[in-house]
């Protein structure tokens, strides 16, 4: 055989022994890439799987609350990384302190299971917050819930089960509803209340429904004790927008002192005997009617609430 035939051999064997071992380094890693993840004596997963299972594609756990569902899955491998992610971090802290004996009900079901219990599932207005106790014996989640016009309900929830251990079934029919007063009658009520009188001393009452800046409103008006109001209260709220009191009818009844007197009483307080200008207006301040006055004398700018009732001086301010 010749030299040159030998050499032919040669580099056609190391060509296919180059061929081979290529073929068998990316087979190699294809099979890391690929393999299924490797189960320890002890039933977690190998590192590069617990890398994977730890930081799962679009999962925002961050890396403390991750140490901390480890720590409880190291009391209970068969508890599952996705589901104790959904638990808040003193769900964690409790169960962790539990010693993990299970998977709890989170506080969303809680809440759940408290108004189908309730039934109250299908009031949008009813709202709930649900406070763990995993650590209690039972271990539970104890649920407020409120509803707007009947009040508060309390609901002990089992942690485990989403059994209620307490509380109080389908609140629309057991709980009676507090008396409340609605519409035109609650409006009429309220500028009584702030007017401070007697419904049983007011004449002349009208209350008419209307629109005022693109809300309802009740424009209440009626006397008592020769004095007139008038009152613009939200018919969705019962809040008073304005009010009002007929300062000729309140001066004729004797129950207010005059303007004039309430600016000398000021004007007294203050020392001086003449002002460049003055101001004076008939308010209510906390359901007692008050004159504010303002004046300049002296180069300085006074101002005043005055008791309109009794002309005391309630409040006083000076500045230059």
């Amino acid at each position: 055989m010749s030299p040159e035939t030998n050499h032919h051999k040669l580099t056609r064997w190391l060509l296919i022994a180059t061929v081979a071992l290529l073929a068998a380094v990316l087979g190699l890693q294809l099979w890391q890439m690929f393999r299924p993840p490797e189960i320890t004596r002890e039933g977690s997963l190998t590192q590069d799987a617990d890398t994977e299972r730890l930081n799962p594609a679009g999962d925002n756990v961050t890396p403390g609350k991750t140490a901390m569902i480890e720590d409880v899955r190291s009391l209970n491998p068969a508890l599952d990384f996705d589901d104790l992610a959904v638990l808040s971090v003193q769900e964690l802290e409790q169960l962790q302190r539990a010693g993990a004996p299970g998977l709890p009900v989170g506080a969303a079901l809680a809440v759940h299971m408290a108004e189908t219990y309730a039934g109250t599932l299908e009031i949008s207005s009813v709202t709930g917050e649900a406070d763990p106790n995993l650590e209690a014996d039972p271990a539970h989640y104890g649920v407020a819930l409120h509803h707007p016009t009947l009040g508060d309900f309390q609901y002990k929830i089992d942690a485990y089960t989403g059994e209620v251990l307490e509380g109080v079934p389908n609140i629309l029919e057991s709980a009676p509803a507090p008396e409340t007063k609605t519409g035109e009658d609650a409006a009429k009520a309220v500028a009584f209340a702030h007017a401070g009188v007697d419904p049983a001393d007011v004449t002349a009452l009208r209350c008419e429904l209307g629109w005022d800046g693109g809300r309802q409103v009740y424009d209440v008006e009626f006397w008592a004790e020769g004095t007139e109001y008038e009152y613009e209260i939200d018919a969705s709220s019962n809040r008073i927008i304005e009010a009002e009191l007929d300062r000729e009818g309140a001066l004729e009844s004797g129950e207010l002192i005059s303007p004039e007197a309430a600016k000398n009483a000021a004007l007294a307080h203050a020392g001086v005997s003449e002002a460049g200008y003055i101001e004076c207006e008939l308010d209510q301040d906390d359901g007692l009617w008050v004159y504010e006055i303002e004046f300049r004398s002296g180069g300085m700018e006074y101002e005043y609430e005055i008791d309109a009732s009794s002309g005391t001086v309630m409040e006083a301010e000076m500045e230059r």
